[in-house]
């Protein structure tokens, strides 16, 4: 995600911290994953990893967002594209979902839908 992606969900009143804001960087997802368990924190990445819901079941963490976007896509167009989906989305629903978000949609997988 680009640097700036903390500093947008602040400014839209979204407790956000990058991993290098955080001494992440560079961290192995099973690391960023830990971490954010237990700050009770939601993921936000581009890495297709995370939404491997057998290395990461549903029920097992606080919320996933898998952010796929065309690799083609630069800073403004990704940034675009996250403040749509958080101004859209009900915050609700971020909680211990698996939501993958794509340019113009998205989808929520929760424990209920499987």
């Amino acid at each position: 995600m680009p640097r700036l992606t903390g500093d947008l969900l602040r400014s839209l009143n979204v407790d956000a911290f990058d991993v290098r804001e955080i001494g992440l960087k560079g961290a192995i997802d099973e690391e960023i994953f830990e971490y954010a368990q237990k700050k009770g924190m939601i993921i936000l990445s581009r890495d297709k990893e995370f939404g491997n819901i057998v290395k990461y079941p549903l029920g097992s963490h606080c919320g996933i967002i898998v952010a796929r976007f065309p690799y083609t896509f630069v800073r403004r167009q990704i940034s675009s594209t996250i403040k749509e989906f958080f101004i859209d989305i009900e915050k609700n629903k971020l909680q211990n979902s698996l939501i993958i978000l794509e340019v113009g949609k998205y989808r929520i997988r929760t424990t209920g839908s499987i």
